[in-house]
């Protein structure tokens, strides 16, 4: 993929903790959190209680260590910055002191024991002021318990993977295609599980999405034209869309309809194709980006 970066492992216990204060506002409530203060004690200039985080929810263990549960889901969080009022527990919990992301709906949702541990993969931090930043780029980094450290070390390659699909969202989401991003990454986290299907289910839309950006026509002295056009031209950003119209149904007609399945040899060629062409596309609109060639349907040029 497009370059190589690397955020950050995060594999921790998630605990249910009393907030007194939060960015030094009161909230006398217990929430389920995760602590980040080694994360994103680097970035304390840029964070404020507007600051979320674009994480990749990779696994649950038990207290002896055994993976319960697979999720593996993009998320938004919202950041804590807790202070605690003094040592005591207040509601019958401990209280929450340091840098932390809000897990209540994801922990309500998957009904998350209380100590148990999760492996988050932290992407980025989406700031009003800055936009969205990649945490750590072009470091591999790890926040991991002891416990469980040798199991996150067993993952790390595929993480990695996926951290690096995920660093072209924010060039994606200028022209409005925030959600391809996320469907490479779960493509991917699928394939590297044997899920062909559930791999090939995300690569499709990878493709369709592609599509339709770029099949879109306009009227301009007299006849109709591509409205965004790679390196400047129709002729091959026609042919890019009859590919991606072939490569949607292709990828269709491998696991789509009734009664077929994707095997081994489809997952394979799947995964090759769709990353190779999202590689070609990601590059190209990021030339576009900073030549102007491409028209945002929002707000004009580029």
């Amino acid at each position: 993929m497009v370059g190589f970066v690397m955020p950050i492992v995060v594999a921790q216990h998630i605990e249910r903790l009393y907030v007194y204060n939060n960015f030094s506002e009161y909230v006398n409530d217990v929430h389920f959190l995760l602590g980040i203060s080694e994360v994103v004690r680097k970035y304390r200039h840029m964070l404020s209680s507007q600051t979320r985080l674009r994480v990749y929810f990779s696994r649950i263990f038990n207290e002896e260590c055994e993976v319960v549960s697979e999720p593996r889901r993009f998320m938004l969080t919202n950041l804590v910055n807790a202070t605690k009022y003094d040592d005591k527990e207040r509601m019958g919990y401990r209280q929450a002191d340091g840098y932390y992301v809000n897990m209540d709906d994801i922990a309500d949702e998957l009904s998350i024991p209380d100590g148990y541990f999760v492996e988050v993969l932290f992407v980025s931090l989406l700031i009003r002021k800055y936009g969205e930043k990649v945490i750590f780029p072009y470091e591999t980094k790890t926040y991991t318990s002891k416990e469980i450290e040798d199991k996150v070390r067993e993952r790390i390659e595929i993480l990695s993977k996926i951290g690096t699909v995920s660093q072209s969202h924010s060039l994606l989401a200028e022209v409005g295609l925030e959600d391809i991003a996320d469907e490479l990454s779960i493509g991917y986290s699928r394939f590297q599980i044997g899920d062909y299907d559930g791999a090939i289910k995300s690569y499709r839309k990878v493709a369709e999405g592609f599509r339709n950006f770029l099949v879109q026509k306009e009227e301009k002295e007299g006849k109709k034209v591509f409205k965004k056009l790679i390196d400047g031209s129709e002729s091959r950003t026609e042919k890019v869309v009859d590919f991606l119209n072939k490569t949607f149904s292709l990828l269709s007609n491998f696991g789509e309809h009734y009664g077929t399945h994707a095997f081994e040899e489809e997952g394979v060629f799947a995964n090759k194709l769709v990353e190779d062409l999202a590689e070609y596309l990601t590059k190209k609109l990021r030339q576009v980006n900073a030549t102007g060639l491409l028209v945002n349907q929002k707000n004009g040029q580029i």
